[in-house]
């Protein structure tokens, strides 16, 4: 079953609620890189001791400058760690000479984590069989990366606050802090940004939050690490394809005919949060759009909620949309908000073009087959999410999980941020704090260029900022509702989202005109193979450093 990575991975590991995404900031020129990113010469400079150690470790690949675990993720090449050594100690809260203190936090089951669970596949999992897979997981980059004579200690951290709860999020970051002792914590309600400021103010790591403008990670740096990118990054490339794809132009992809031949009105609908995390983001993105004399019809902000409280909302966004003369509705919300927009839009009669922003979930096929099929069949853009990739290939593939166990897991809870965590300790050296922590993040070798894996890079390889988040490119896309689901054996369900060129990612400014949509030709629903750039690289296993 180890497709469950696609979505929950994409969906759940990032926060099931990405909102509306805010931002704030310019981006550079990206970096010419060649397929596997990062510095060609893998990182031999000659006269430096530290990193002729690194270069002649017995887990170092020479060629890739990284060290020999099967990912395109893995790190630079480190020193072999003498065990007699003194590694600092206590070198700051939830570390000691021997212990890393890792917090999973665990948040209340919802309708819509149950859903997300659904469309993953790993809605069957027992919550003992969870923890039992998230310590093995643990397990492998406890023995594959560098950890200075420290053990990663993971504590799951229950806690019956609801996602919007800013007083009950304080007092489990506080918890998680001063009675649990942790350096990081992995996870965190969706609803609030209390949790994240807290433990920042605090001194403790978080891998938490969902593309919140970076003016935010700035202000609790270095300890905010997001899974996704910032909505700053995510709306620089919104930005871009409203640009170069879509301002001045004739909404020919709208569902209703006398919308096809007029230029484009745009309006917005984006996620907001009772603390105003995401408005900083609109404005933002107002700006960038100025910058090219693009001004937005109508935008409408709505707070999360469920039942009655998203179809009223949903009412009254599609009244203004229509009434406003929108042509093309940019969404930038949760994933569960265009169920409730797209049968409003249908019981009003209005049928306009639908821009996917890569928010969380909305360019998950699974989740896209809950919106009212006609009116997401006119539903294109951009897309932050990794494409699907065949099952049985990934089963042969493995990860470094399965490749470390020698077996199959059924699941692999929060692996994408254990892997951050372990990559960041690895790199920050023996004196572990936030500050060396961030040193050694931004110090990976940036891996771009590839259709089936993220682009990632950390500091300032691509962007004009300090960049804290995990990816940095997207894919464009456009809604089939008419082609078989290809992942499901029986009975597979109509409606998947179609990759353009192949599924090229792309980084800041490097898109271009892109081509048609609702094109066929170029495009593809899923992957049954990897680009040979994309492969994985192959080594004997091992269950350590030394071999």
């Amino acid at each position: 079953m180890l497709v469950v990575g696609v979505v929950i991975l994409a969906v759940a590991a990032f926060g099931i609620l990405s909102g509306g995404d805010d931002d704030d900031g310019d981006t550079a020129e990206p970096v010419t890189t060649e397929a596997t990113g990062g510095d060609d010469d893998a990182g031999d400079d000659g006269d430096d001791p530290a990193t002729d150690d690194a270069m002649s470790a017995p887990d170092c690949d020479p060629e890739t400058g990284r060290i020999m675990v099967p990912t395109l993720l893995a790190p630079n090449c480190v020193p072999l760690w003498d065990e007699t050594a003194d590694n600092g100690g206590a070198t700051h809260t939830g570390v000691t000479a021997d212990e890393i203190t890792l917090v999973i936090y665990d948040g209340p089951d919802t309708d819509e984590t149950q859903i997300v669970r659904e469309a993953g596949g790993t809605d069957t999992i027992t919550p003992e069989e969870v923890t039992s897979n998230r310590e093995r997981v643990v397990e492998a980059y406890q023995a594959l990366y560098e950890t200075y004579g420290r053990t990663v200690v993971p504590i799951v951290m229950e806690t019956a606050a609801e996602s919007d709860d800013e007083v009950g999020a304080r007092a489990d970051a506080i918890r998680a802090a001063d009675e649990l002792g942790a350096f990081a914590v992995i996870g965190g309600p969706a609803g609030t940004t209390a949790f994240a400021s807290e433990l920042a103010s605090r001194g403790v790591l978080c891998f938490c939050t969902a593309s919140l403008p970076q003016e935010r990670y700035e202000e609790w740096a270095p300890h905010v690490w997001p899974g996704l990118m910032s909505s700053t990054q995510a709306y620089v490339h919104r930005a871009d394809f409203i640009v170069d794809q879509l301002a001045g132009k004739p909404a020919e992809f709208a569902g209703d005919e006398a919308l096809q031949t007029q230029e484009r009105k745009f309006g917005l609908v984006w996620y907001e949060t009772a603390d105003g995390a995401y408005a900083d983001g609109v404005r933002f993105f107002k700006e960038q759009l100025a910058e090219d004399g693009i001004e937005l019809e109508l935008d409408m902000a709505y707070i999360y909620g469920t039942g009655a409280t998203l179809d009223e909302d949903a009412q009254t966004i599609i009244v203004r949309m229509k009434d406003a003369g929108v042509t093309s509705v940019i969404f930038a919300g949760d994933p569960f908000m265009p169920t409730s927009l797209t049968n409003q839009a249908t019981a009003q009669d209005y049928w306009p073009e639908w821009i996917i922003t890569g928010s969380t979930g909305t360019d998950s096929s699974a989740l896209a087959r809950r919106y009212d099929q006609e009116q997401w069949a006119n539903a294109f853009g951009i897309s932050l999410l990794l494409p699907t990739l065949d099952p049985e290939m990934l089963q042969q593939e493995g990860n470094l999980v399965s490749w470390f166990h020698g077996e199959e897991l059924s699941s692999y809870p929060s692996i994408y941020d254990v892997g951050r965590l372990f990559t960041g300790i690895h790199l920050a050296g023996p004196e572990l704090t936030p500050e060396t922590f961030r040193d050694g993040m931004f110090s990976f070798k940036p891996v771009w260029g590839h259709p089936t894996e993220y682009g990632v890079s950390y500091g300032q390889d691509i962007w004009d900022f300090d960049d804290y988040t995990g990816a940095d490119d997207i894919k464009v896309i456009w809604y089939d509702p008419e082609t078989a689901d290809p992942t499901v054996e029986t009975d597979p369900p109509l409606g998947v989202y179609r990759y353009v060129d192949g599924g090229k990612r792309y980084l800041p400014g490097e898109m271009g005109d892109i081509g048609e949509f609702f094109n066929e030709e170029g495009t593809v629903i899923w992957f049954t193979e990897r680009p040979e750039s994309d492969i994985p690289p192959r080594y004997p296993p091992r269950t350590s450093r030394e071999g």
